[in-house]
């Protein structure tokens, strides 16, 4: 008896879930951990099958294969979202007959990160594979990518939506309007089911997190987020380097037309109607020519008549003395110097004096004379991109050698 209240003591202090069954397989005897671990009192467990409080028959086989071979039995199982690695032993019983002891190990830390660390190793090589298919369309990359999350986990239902627009992905409409309240990485329940949400930049993905992965979900979507973001800004600049090389095409082309245009005019012209193509934040333009001490119209982008006509002094010019040679220069304050300028009625009719007002200016010079100006401008205060001012001031180099060139040949040939 004393041996059996060292042992009884012994296992009521277990550090893990044990239990005792009898020869049929009932619960004679659980200690605290297991009654925490199943999540009942110990008056809901004892006589009970097992089968019977975790719905799992393949128990039962399991502890009569341990009472006839008289060998211990080791497996794992997932018990309340928890991960245990259970030994069944055979014990003999105060009959005679042999029953079943069990210790659990709860292996959950280590499960989680095992599993964690191979999910993070599959959404690398998914993003990995989307990137080298899509190029520089974002969209199609997101698409990809969640393709290729489906054919790994079939058992993960993922969503993506754009914006407010529902892309791929079963989803209510209940569910998406839930989530287009949410903008930042969150748990939340629908119909007994957990959601996570993921934001990346102007897309959200909505993955019904089955019960195994609810541990591991925050740390999987913080990865997740974090480097598909890094993936986006790959693809970006992937395609601002394809469509500033289109661009510089473009502005070899605009060089090119001198040969088919009879008069500089008429080339300048042709040109502002090619480079507006280019920088989309040009909603009108314009160009002006030094011709003596006035600087005249030459061409201009969606503004009328009075641009057109209008002629300025070179000494009433304010925009080439915060350029510099040859440079380009985004005119944050354009407006108060237009409201300021002797043609301000002029100015105010054309919309240059609104505080939105917002020009990109390129200044063409040979030696110390201004020769050419071109004014790209914007309305609603929007500033310009780095990759629009690159290409303005390419073209105001280009430009620079070509028509130096065009003026020493003009000189040499009335020599």
């Amino acid at each position: 008896m004393r041996y059996l209240y060292f042992l009884q003591q012994f296992f009521d202090r277990l550090p893990a879930p044990a239990f005792i069954k009898d020869n049929r397989g009932r619960y004679m005897w659980v200690n605290k951990e297991f009654e925490n671990a199943i999540g009942l009192t110990e008056e809901k467990i004892i006589g009970k099958f097992e089968s019977v409080i975790l719905n799992d028959e393949s128990v039962e086989e399991l502890d009569r294969k341990v009472m006839r071979s008289r060998k211990n039995q080791v497996h794992e199982s997932m018990i309340n979202g928890r991960y245990y690695t259970i030994h069944r032993m055979p014990i003999r019983l105060g009959t005679g007959s042999y029953g079943v002891a069990g210790i659990m190990y709860d292996m959950t830390e280590k499960i989680l990160e095992q599993t964690l660390y191979q999910m993070q190793s599959s959404v690398e090589k998914i993003i990995i594979d989307s990137l080298s298919e899509t190029n520089t369309d974002t969209l199609e990359f997101m698409k990809s990518m969640l393709r290729g999350f489906n054919e790994q986990y079939p058992e993960v239902n993922v969503i993506l939506l754009k914006g407010d627009t529902h892309i791929m992905g079963d989803a209510e409409p209940k569910l998406i309007e839930k989530v287009n309240n949410i903008d930042e990485i969150k748990t939340f329940s629908f119909e007994k089911k957990t959601y996570q949400v993921i934001p990346v930049e102007n897309y959200k993905f909505v993955v019904c997190v089955p019960a195994q992965y609810v541990s591991i979900s925050k740390a999987l979507s913080t990865f997740l987020s974090s480097q598909v973001l890094a993936a986006i800004k790959i693809i970006e600049k992937q395609r601002a380097h394809e469509e500033f090389g289109e661009k510089l095409e473009a502005i070899i082309r605009m060089i090119r037309l001198w040969e088919s245009s009879p008069s500089l005019d008429s080339y300048l012209e042709s040109m502002l109607s090619e480079l507006v193509k280019i920088i989309p934040e040009a909603q009108r333009a314009s160009v002006w020519v030094l011709d003596g001490k006035n600087y005249r119209n030459v061409a201009v982008y969606n503004y009328g008549k009075e641009v057109k006509n209008a002629k300025i002094k070179a000494t009433e010019d304010s925009y080439c003395p915060s350029i510099g040679e040859n440079n380009i220069a985004e005119l944050t304050e354009a407006y108060k110097a237009n409201l300021q300028s002797p043609h301000k009625d002029i100015w105010k009719r054309a919309g240059v004096t609104d505080p939105n007002f917002l020009p990109l200016v390129g200044s063409v010079k040979i030696g110390e004379k201004n020769l050419v100006i071109i004014s790209l401008d914007n309305f609603e205060g929007k500033h310009f991109s780095e990759s629009s001012k690159k290409i303005l001031q390419v073209l105001v180099d280009l430009l620079s050698v070509f028509l130096a060139n065009k003026q020493i040949k003009q000189t040499r040939n009335n020599q």
